[in-house]
């Protein structure tokens, strides 16, 4: 809820814990002044200028690490002054969530993202230990962060706030910001460091804008592609566009995403058939190649159909396209793909996929870089907390990898609890050694709640077409789940992991594995208790005062259904959650018709359900999660308060300025 402002840097440092012997001044980054460099792609990790210094994020530690892989030594460093703790409640809520960093070409300072406290840090890496200087409040949860050539201007990309703002890092403030397409992500400079490319994490593509004035010259869309005879062949929306990198020595500039099938539908026949949505048929993994002026020029996905006949395209089965990675010529790329735990080595000029590095020792990889000569690539793995190094070795038929000893450990101590860690390994595997509740390296949970949230997808399933719900903030307290009510709590939806994601699940059979229970219970306290809602994109105070009055107006009706703090009845008069009680549900004309109906279910339970009654959703971190209703047919806000059906008459009937402040208010919760 806070307007835009212009604040400078902290002047005083905040304490800094170091956990290691600090760097000595031999072979330091600021003794090197010979040797410069400037970030300019988004990444979870950095080099210094020699290669002899590692700059990590810790995103659920609230840190950032400095390591020195060549004696395995290390300097921690929270942002805050301390390490996260668990509530009373039992949430685990950093309050930073470093996500981005960069350095500066001198290697002297480390600028840091914090997507919690919507804040950009400075870091001096030179000091004994090195130490927080500073912090800039930026805008709503910053990720996305490239320095200009010079390393006078940061440029951040606030993905609640739908904009792109730029610092200029001497004089600690934000000097200007430009509106762009949906929550924008990850940021490449071009070589010449005049132009900034832009991916949107939920689509529609990539941006352009002009450094000089920072305008926005284009958005260039990645196509929403049409589902093919063979439905294991790459189709549907662009989604979880993390990462985009200008190939060296072209124009090109690479995409890492997915594409998300939105016409495959689902099917209750046993056995399924293999044409219907399931592991093989709902997420695709996807390299996208645009030319200069935005055209695809090419397109590798994994396609089991490609990948099982050796026929090109990615060949291996990956899942969770992650970061990109050029070598110096350009002629070969390095793919990291967090959900399989997977780097796939990628021929540039024939567009294939030529092997796959050492299955990862660490879990939840997001970042990756190269070393300056070439001959190390660095694996930030979240979920481990832990810095994997890769050897790259040149051979006739391109790069080959292997793993250079043991990942090295980035902190000290994880402060997150060992059951939300577990939680979050099972949520974001897809079929990996340890963890063989799915198939075949598709899909994860996090495939389609990216970021544990929304993919803002409309899938065709079995009961009707279903926009993917977020699990920002946890179920715990939401009354029933599942967009009729049907289940009631995370751990059922095992059944969900069976037929999607092509599971081993088989709860109702009294010889199968406890260990599935542990996994379920694990994930389900995760995302109950260790996913955030999300920060609210900055509103106008005055009009979010006036929205919340027009909210709580009897006249409207509105807290009729969306009551409490998280704005839903869901549970109302059944505390228990007792599928076999009263379940309060509402027909509120959005029934959906046509080609792929709301059509009859049972619930969890085999209950009937009928078609066209649905849950109360919660309206905490709203502006997140569009679309709206239960089939996405709503694309904005102010298109779902103002729905046609009866129950939104007297909302059309308020002013348009009362009308706007109801969407504001809405946006700030």
């Amino acid at each position: 809820m806070r307007p835009p402002t212009l604040l400078r840097f902290a002047l005083g440092a905040l304490v800094a814990c170091s956990n290691a012997p600090a760097p000595s001044d031999a072979g330091n980054p600021s003794q090197d002044a010979g040797n410069r460099s400037t970030t300019t792609q988004t990444s979870s990790l950095a080099v210094s200028p020699e290669g002899r210094w590692v700059y990590v994020v810790n995103t659920d530690a609230d840190a950032v690490t400095v390591l020195e892989p060549a004696s395995r030594t290390r300097s921690t460093v929270f942002l805050s002054g301390a390490p996260p703790t668990v509530a009373m409640d039992g949430r685990y809520d950093p309050g930073v969530s470093p996500r981005a960093l960069a350095l500066s070409p001198d290697g002297t300072r480390l600028y840091v993202t914090g997507q919690r406290s919507g804040r950009l840090y400075t870091v001096d890496v030179r000091a004994r230990p090195p130490a927080v200087l500073g912090s800039l409040e930026v805008g709503s949860e910053p990720v996305g962060l490239v320095l200009s050539n010079d390393g006078a201007r940061a440029y951040v990309a606030l993905s609640q706030d739908d904009s792109v703002a730029e610092v200029d890092l001497a004089r600690g403030v934000v000097v200007r910001s430009v509106r762009t397409a949906r929550k924008p992500w990850a940021l490449t400079l071009d070589p010449g460091g005049r132009t900034l490319y832009v991916t949107h994490l939920l689509g529609p593509g990539v941006s352009t804008l002009e450094l000089q004035g920072l305008t926005v010259r284009a958005t260039h869309p990645l196509p929403t592609l049409p589902r093919q005879p063979e439905a294991r062949l790459v189709n549907g929306a662009p989604r979880a566009l993390y990462d985009v990198a200008v190939r060296p020595g072209s124009a090109e500039r690479w995409v890492a995403h997915q594409q998300l099938s939105t016409e495959t539908a689902q099917s209750n026949r046993e056995p399924p058939p293999s044409d219907v949505l399931n592991f093989e048929t709902t997420v695709f993994p996807v390299v996208t190649v645009l030319g200069p002026d935005g055209a695809v020029l090419s397109r590798m996905a994994s396609e089991s159909v490609r990948a099982w006949t050796n026929m090109g395209g990615l060949g291996d089965i990956v899942s969770g396209p992650r970061a990109l990675v050029f070598t110096q010529d350009g002629r070969y790329a390095f793919l990291l793909a967090m959900n399989s735990e997977q780097v796939l080595v990628l021929d540039c000029q024939r567009r294939i996929g030529l092997r796959l590095g050492p299955p990862l020792p660490g879990h939840l990889a997001e970042g990756m870089v190269l070393s300056p000569d070439g001959t190390r690539l660095y694996v930030q793995e979240r979920n481990s907390e832990t810095l994997t190094v890769l050897r790259v070795e040149a051979s006739a038929s391109g790069p080959r990898l292997s793993l250079e000893g043991d990942a090295l450990p980035t902190l000290d101590r994880d402060p997150m609890p060992a059951q939300l860690r577990l939680g979050q390994q099972v949520f974001h595997s897809a079929d990996s050694a340890e963890l063989p509740i799915t198939s075949n390296h598709w899909v994860a949970c996090a495939s389609c709640h990216t970021e544990g949230r929304s993919a803002a997808v409309t899938q065709r399933f079995s009961q009707g077409p279903r926009d993917v719900p977020s699990n920002a903030g946890g179920m715990l307290g939401t009354g029933f789940l599942f967009r009729t009510g049907a289940r009631r709590r995370v751990q059922e939806y095992w059944r969900t992991i069976n037929v999607e994601q092509g599971g081993r699940f088989n709860i109702d059979d009294p010889s199968h594995d406890p260990t599935l229970d542990r996994w379920l219970d694990a994930v389900t306290a995760y995302v109950n208790l260790a996913l955030p809602f999300p920060v609210p994109p900055r509103t106008d105070p005055a009009r979010v005062t006036r929205g919340q009055g027009v909210f709580e107006r009897g006249d409207l009706g509105c807290m009729r259904c969306h009551p409490g703090p998280l704005g839903t009845d869901s549970g109302q008069g059944n505390p228990m959650l007792d599928l076999a009680g009263p379940v309060l549900l509402h027909d509120v004309g959005t029934c959906a018709v046509g080609a792929w109906p709301d059509v009859s279910h049972t619930d969890f339970e085999g209950r009937p359900r009928g078609a066209c009654a649905f849950d109360t959703p919660v309206l905490r971190g709203l502006a997140d999660s569009a679309p709206y209703l239960h089939d996405g047919s709503a694309a904005t806000l102010a298109e779902a308060v103002l729905h046609p059906p009866e129950s939104a008459r007297a909302v059309r009937a308020l002013s348009r300025e009362d009308q706007e402040a109801l969407v504001e208010y809405l946006r700030a919760r």
